[in-house]
Formats: structure tokens, sequence, C-alpha cells
């Protein structure tokens, strides 16, 4: 996860939004094999969700 941070704080400082959300998700899987515990198989995946807020600014 520390590696996944700079790349989403340094963009969301370029664009300044007034409010972001990140939402992180994981799965993982581990199977063992049918012979021995030794053999193994796994699996994982990510994904990440951002969500970023404006207000809109009122004309004078």
């Amino acid at each position: 996860m520390e590696g996944v941070m700079p790349m989403i704080a340094t963009p969301l400082q370029k664009v300044k939004p007034k409010k972001a959300t990140v939402k992180f998700g994981m799965e993982m899987a581990i199977e063992a094999g049918q012979l021995t515990a030794v053999i193994v198989k796994g699996s994982g995946k990510a994904n990440l969700e951002i969500t970023l807020e404006w207000e809109a600014q009122s004309k004078p």
C-alpha cells in the first residue's frame, strides 16, 4: 500500500479537489494441492475506486 499512496497523492495535489475518497479492495485466495500442503495455488486481485469532488464557484 505504501507504493500506491504517492501515485494517488501527487495527482490529487495538482488538481486540488474539495474532497477525495479512495476505496481500496483486495481479494486473495490460497488453495492447497491435493497431494501435499506444500504445493499451493494462490491468486490475488486489487482495485482502487477514487472519487473527487469540487464545488462550483458562484458568479458575482
